[in-house]
């Protein structure tokens, strides 16, 4: 029989259909008793277990517990044993952590009952696979849950206290499972049978266990402020919790405990949509699962794209979650996604974010790559369990956009297969395409890879990266080349290529540039890595600004220098007309960068072999170079904080409370830290202080903070909720998290990028603080800067600038520092940006130690000197703080940052050398010191400049660049007159010297031929003296001269009027 009920926590007013509720089944629970070897509790009335010490500790409350107690009347307790067999209301008077599944007086003992109560610890394979799968299906955003550890208490059959009659035979059997892994804890509470709620000393029935006052279920935090009471919870529909839940399952109920309050993931009309992953590629085909609302089969479930307006299908899995495959969208960033579970509108929402497509690693291999031309037969690979259906359709797409329609994929081709058939061990799956030019169309040049499964939400799919339409013959390329320059403009020099000169500029310049994901160091074991800048190590990319759509390319070599595609066309950067990023009407992320800047770059100088074409290409997308390159600048705040401004002025500064560290003078960009005070190895609080949080923000990006929780742990809150950083990269608006772990795995390290900014901020979160180090990129904050890390203007003398304007001699005191300058940053209460407040030890008697006053005479200063060095900064910190550990962090990092300042010193490098037309030149390199050598081909000779030049200091070569001109034979002037013009010089040297031949013609003619001047050795234009005059004509720039009559009108107008 069906029937209509409403489940609790799903208070939608819609009735669900379903079966009658029933209750788990024994093979539900958790294994359990002696076949498990589990320890039993004391059956002693109102007993329970030992303290029992946790393998791992769990984390309740915000709070580790590293024990805890299993108490016989239905609860686990941490701290102390529990013995009250009345059940009380949350929060308890009592400062005691607790989980209640079933509070209420259990009688186990021999003489009145046949129950047990078990529990134990288990970190066996089948269990922690078994808890980590319920995480995952009930928690939506722990898809990639990993248990580490649960522990499970189970009262089997237990009767209740004074029971008589009929009562006697009254049990409940229920179990408790604690699940954890490194950073987050859960709870299941499993409900087989629920006979009876009261025991007869809490009034209840003693036949039959019920009325007065029941059993109490949830949570109880200890601090007298925080629990959660089950849904009927001391009411006599606790008896219920067989028949209810939380996660749609009679009898099951699921929470997450390691935060400050209890996460109930119960579904509801009255809240908003939770979505996992909260992120996903351009090119869709991936599931996402939702949250919030309750969910029915029997309603048509409709999600929708605000910004772009793409419905489609989703699917509920079951009461609290439903499945959604996303489309193709060609956008990024975060986009509204609105949700219509039961086709009364669009009631919920929430902020999904679309990754470029060139940041995401392809789930299909393109195997051997450079072999994927038209009409070849080519190979593909990829991992079957990404695509579990057997039944597949590989399918060849196009990218299409024009004026008239909207950007889509257009399938060229589909191939159908079945994998039914078993795989090897490593699932990964190859098979053959032919890519037949027959089915492309004349301006499809861009085509992309997609496996796809049906599944009724839709396609889910996985995707190649895009790749060129390559015809099979350079004829092909260089038609295809040269269509595209009679099309495409020359690019606006408005726009200065400053690209870093080394490598590890470009590696410390974060705030500007970032690693090109087409090429990167990291991925050198993938075929399609630098794939189209062959010869380079690495590249970088310039990040974009609001103010411009262009784009930047930098490519390095393997020795660290800037690579010009001038000289190396197929591995250099290049400008572009688009950024991969670049997106706005009629302009597609990635997209419009690929086709109209990397795949004519790849037709022009890579698959036609024409270098004419090549260097014609690099007109339209020149070169980059680094001549007007400005390296950042770096700041630091570490250990107990020792800080180094931006115009390099180092102090220490412990003040406790929230500070501005950096700001702009319109606060459109702000950044605070919070600064405790800190404790000796022994917990005891020290006069000094560390940094234990961060918060920043810009005008037009999300609020970032991190926080070093009590546990070692950190959290992030991203405008101020709590995220889980997963993947090495998270982009949210307008601002980019990475994160990476260091060598020892006890620091781990946050890149904040605001790209708009030219602003990054790294964040080194160990056990005992947060080391902080600011980059600042360009000049446009120069002038513009206060807080603790001083006044931004190249001049250390007028570093510490107070709130209110007074500026304190470079020269002062640390206490003056401390008191005059440092804590007059102290952020006031209406900009902070901080969600959490701080917690304030001893500030009332806080008086911090001065690096000047240290006195420490129990401090043995040869075993500082051991541990620290010369190193002054970890050397106060030991004496200070006593702890090693914070001493060698310090040392540390500020080694690290004096790397980054040596890294980002300003280098010199000379312009690039032209080859001359008719000859060539080697160069060492474009360093000072490096040297280039000039030679002609045989029968032109070198004229202006000289054959062999040198990088100086000043950035320029010690001559300019000679020109090849075809030797003169001096007994036929006019041949050499022929010569001279053929050449084609562009140079105003050449010119002049055109004018002297004819005027020298002429006067030969009614002349007799005069005796060669004894004091000129050689020919007149291989004469140095000569030559050095010529030279000196074209200073002070271009200018013309009268044009002969014999000279033709029409030609040369740049050199005659």
């Amino acid at each position: 029989m069906w029937l209509d009920i409403w489940r609790p926590g799903c208070d939608t007013g819609v009735l669900l259909n379903s079966m009658p509720p029933m209750s788990l089944s024994e093979s539900d629970l958790y294994p359990f008793g002696r076949s498990t070897s589990d320890n039993k509790t004391d059956p002693a009335d109102d007993g329970g277990s030992h303290k029992i010490l946790l393998k791992n500790p769990f984390k309740f409350f915000g709070r580790n517990k590293s024990s805890l107690f299993v108490n016989n009347n239905g609860l686990i307790t941490f701290d102390a044993q529990l013995n009250e067999y009345k059940p009380k209301r949350f929060p308890l008077a009592e400062n005691t952590p607790l989980i209640a599944p079933f509070w209420a007086d259990v009688d186990v003992s021999p003489e009145w009952s046949k129950g047990n109560v078990w529990y134990r610890q288990d970190q066996s394979s089948s269990l922690l696979r078994k808890a980590s799968e319920e995480i995952r299906e009930y928690f939506i955003s722990q898809r990639n849950f990993q248990a580490n550890w649960v522990f499970i208490a189970t009262w089997h059959k237990v009767g209740y206290y004074a029971a008589v009659g009929s009562g006697r035979s009254k049990v409940n059997t229920f179990q408790t499972v604690l699940v954890k892994n490194e950073k987050r804890s859960f709870v299941i509470f499993n409900y087989l049978t629920i006979e009876w709620t009261t025991g007869s000393n809490s009034l209840g029935d003693p036949q039959t266990g019920l009325g007065g006052s029941p059993a109490q279920a949830g949570f109880n935090a200890g601090d007298q402020k925080n629990f959660y009471s089950i849904p009927g919870a001391q009411t006599d529909a606790v008896i219920n919790l067989t028949r209810t839940s939380n996660v749609g399952i009679p009898g099951k109920w699921v929470f997450q405990v390691d935060g400050d309050s209890i996460l109930d993931i119960k579904c509801s009309h009255a809240v908003q949509i939770n979505i996992y992953p909260k992120s996903g590629s351009m090119f869709g085909g991936e599931e996402i699962r939702i949250s919030g609302p309750c969910f029915n089969s029997e309603f048509n479930i409709l999600a929708r794209i605000r910004e772009t307006n793409d419905t489609f299908q989703c699917t509920a899995i079951n009461d609290i979650s439903a499945a959604c495959i996303m489309p193709s969208v060609f956008r990024t960033g975060q986009v509204t996604l609105e949700i219509n579970p039961y086709g009364m509108g669009w009631n919920y929402s929430s902020t999904y974010q679309i990754e470029n497509v060139a940041s995401l690693a392809p789930k299909i291999t393109r195997l051997s790559p450079d072999s994927w031309v038209i009409s070849r037969n080519v190979t593909l690979s990829w991992n079957s369990s990404l695509t579990p259906s057997p039944s597949l359709f590989l399918d060849i797409m196009a990218y299409q956009y024009s004026n008239d329609s909207k950007p889509s994929f257009v399938t060229v081709r589909s191939k159908s297969f079945d994998l039914s058939s078993p795989l090897n061990s490593s699932n990964i799956v190859f098979t053959s395409i032919v890519l037949d030019g027959n089915l492309l169309h004349e301006n499809m040049t861009s085509l992309v890879l997609r496996i796809r499964t049906n599944i009724s939400a839709g396609y889910s799919s996985i995707w190649s990266d895009v790749f060129p339409v390559r015809w099979p013959t350079v004829k092909d390329a260089a038609n295809m080349c040269q269509n595209w320059m009679k099309l495409s403009p020359s690019l606006s020099s408005d726009t200065l290529s400053t690209c870093p000169c080394t490598l590890r500029q470009a590696l410390r310049d974060t705030g500007r540039y970032f690693v090109d994901p087409l090429c990167n160091l990291q991925n050198d074991k993938i075929d399609t890595n630098c794939l189209y800048n062959k010869g380079a190590a690495q590249c970088f990319r310039r990040s974009l600004h609001g103010f411009s759509t262009s784009g930047e390319t930098c490519c390095y070599s393997s020795s660290g220098e800037l690579l010009d595609a001038r000289e190396v066309p197929h591995a250099g950067g290049t400008r572009s007309r688009y950024h991969i990023h670049a997106q706005g009407e009629e302009l597609v992320p990635f997209f419009s960068y690929f086709q109209n800047d990397l795949v004519p770059f790849l037709q022009c100088c890579q698959y036609a072999f024409n270098n004419s074409l090549c260097q014609r290409f690099l007109k339209l997308r020149p070169p980059t170079t680094c001549q007007a390159y400005t390296p950042p600048t770096p700041a630091q705040a570490a250990g107990d904080p020792h800080l180094t401004t931006l115009d390099r002025k180092d102090y220490t500064f412990n003040g406790i409370g929230d500070f501005v560290l950096l700001k702009d003078v319109n606060s459109s960009m702000v950044v605070q830290v919070r600064a405790v005070q800190t404790r000796d190895t022994a917990g005891i609080l020290q006069n000094a202080t560390v940094f234990s949080a961060l918060a920043l923000k810009t005008e037009t990006s999300d609020k970032i903070e991190i926080y070093k929780t009590s546990d070692g742990a950190t959290d992030i809150l991203v405008n101020s909720e709590i995220v889980e950083i997963v993947d090495a990269t998270s982009n949210f608006n307008g601002v980019k998290l990475e994160r990476s772990v260091g060598d020892d795995e006890s620091v781990v390290n946050f890149l904040i990028v605001f790209e708009n900014e030219d602003l990054s901020v790294s964040v080194d979160v160990s056990a005992d603080l947060l080391n902080v180090l600011v980059m600042i990129s360009g000049e446009r904050y120069k002038g513009q800067i206060r807080g603790l890390l001083g006044n931004f203007n190249g001049d250390d003398n007028d570093d510490f600038i107070t709130r209110h304007n007074l500026v304190l001699p470079s020269d002062s005191s640390m206490r003056d520092l401390h008191y005059k300058f440092g804590m007059t940053w102290e952020v006031q209460g209406n900009e902070s940006l901080f969600n959490r407040s701080g917690t304030v030890n001893n500030a009332i008697n806080y008086e911090p130690i001065f690096l000047e006053e240290i006195r420490n005479p129990e401090l043995n200063f040869s075993v500082v000197l051991e541990l620290c060095g010369d190193n002054k900064q970890c050397q106060y910190d030991y004496s200070v703080t006593g702890n090693e550990q914070i001493a060698k962090g310090t040392m540390k990092f500020i080694e690290k940052f004096k790397e980054i300042e040596s890294d980002v010193q300003k280098v010199v490098r000379c312009p690039f050398l032209e080859v001359p037309v008719n000859g060539n030149r080697s160069a060492s390199g474009y360093a000072v010191g490096d040297n280039a050598t000039f030679w002609c081909y045989e029968g032109f000779q070198l004229l202006q400049g000289a054959s062999f030049v040198v990088c100086r200091e000043n950035g320029q070569w010690s001559a300019g660049s000679p020109v090849c001109v075809e030797k003169i034979v001096e007994d036929s002037p006019i041949s050499s007159l022929v010569v001279y013009i053929g050449s084609g010089s562009g140079a105003l040297i050449g010119v002049i010297v055109i004018v002297i031949v004819i005027m020298a013609v002429l006067k030969c003619r009614r002349k007799p031929k005069p005796e060669p001047d004894p004091e000129i050795n050689g020919p007149i234009f291989e004469n140095p003296i000569f030559l050095e005059s010529l030279s000196s004509l074209g200073q002070g720039g271009a200018f013309k001269i009268p044009r002969p009559t014999y000279v033709d009108p029409n030609l040369l107008d740049d050199y005659f009027f």
